[in-house]
């Protein structure tokens, strides 16, 4: 991604948060599959764990909750 650090860290937030809500609420989002969402994030996440956790997201975000 080509863009200046400021700007691809809000870009890099936008999609983890993104993919986060459609693991989330699958039936919400009919277009994009559960599992590929949560591993689009799982990627994300592993890659950037200090913006997940500035973000307050875990590995369980993608996850409908209990």
């Amino acid at each position: 991604m080509h863009a200046r650090p400021q700007i691809r860290e809000h870009l890099l937030a936008a999609k983890m948060k993104h993919w986060a809500l459609i693991g989330r609420y699958p039936s919400a989002y009919s277009s994009y599959r559960p599992a590929q969402a949560r591993k689009n994030f799982a990627r994300l996440h592993a890659k950037y764990p200090e913006l997940a956790r500035r973000l307050g997201l875990d590995s369980l975000s993608p996850y409908p909750p209990l």
